[in-house]
């Protein structure tokens, strides 16, 4: 990914998460739990966990707490978000932070058995070559969570969506983060994403199976599991 967006994130970790469950009234937690559930729901015990573009770590968390012997890995290529999800860490056994790009990660070929990403994809500067260098980095069997804002197609999501991402998003992110380019940018990257059946169509032609989607907040954002083929 970019320097500018490498910069831009790590002039709005302070405020990030402040950020995130305000403009979501505290629906990323339970997005990021139902995921880590729906992980888990076919009796799958994930050992090994890379979290991709891992932010302040929320989403490592909550696959942690639903699997308190998984040892995960967080990755994220802005310095100042991983010293804050150490800090929320607060220690816990089987973590590690690492500074890395999601397009040239630092590990060997079928090192994880599974990866999450919550809301880091649409930033990739190329998603076809993201989606591949997670399918590299997954034992065969091995699954991939990915929760993202997709385009949406229902009329109700439509609608929430766009009021969303084009009025409220741009002016509370900015009020609260000070940084009104981060968030006109973040509103442009979701605005502009692809639509989920497409990323499904993505992930299977790169490297995955039995691609599973499941809607949250009726379809404002989407939970997308795959199998390593």
């Amino acid at each position: 990914m970019s320097s500018n967006i490498q910069g831009m994130f790590g002039r709005i970790a302070g405020t990030y998460d402040q950020v995130n469950h305000t403009l979501s009234f505290n629906q990323d937690i339970q997005w990021r739990k139902a995921s880590a559930d729906q992980l888990t729901r076919d009796g799958y015990v994930p050992k090994k966990v890379l979290d991709l573009c891992a932010g302040t770590g929320d989403f490592a968390l909550a696959v942690k707490e639903k699997n308190p012997n998984a040892e995960v890995v967080l990755a994220d290529f802005a310095k100042p978000m991983l010293v804050l999800a150490k800090g929320k860490a607060n220690n816990k056994t089987g973590m590690g932070f690492i500074e890395a790009d999601v397009l040239k990660l630092p590990f060997q070929d079928m090192a994880f058995d599974t990866a999450v990403c919550g809301f880091g994809v649409r930033n990739l500067d190329s998603l076809e070559k993201g989606v591949k260098e997670i399918a590299r980095v997954l034992k065969p069997g091995g699954k991939a969570v990915i929760l993202e804002f997709f385009k949406p197609t229902g009329m109700f999501a439509k609608t929430a969506y766009f009021f969303y991402m084009g009025s409220i998003m741009p002016a509370r992110g900015a009020a609260i983060s000070k940084d009104k380019a981060a968030y006109e940018y973040l509103h442009n990257s979701a605005k502009n994403f692809i639509k989920v059946k497409d990323f499904k169509q993505l992930m299977e032609n790169n490297g995955f199976k039995d691609v599973e989607i499941e809607a949250r907040m009726l379809g404002v954002a989407y939970s997308v599991v795959g199998i390593r083929k």
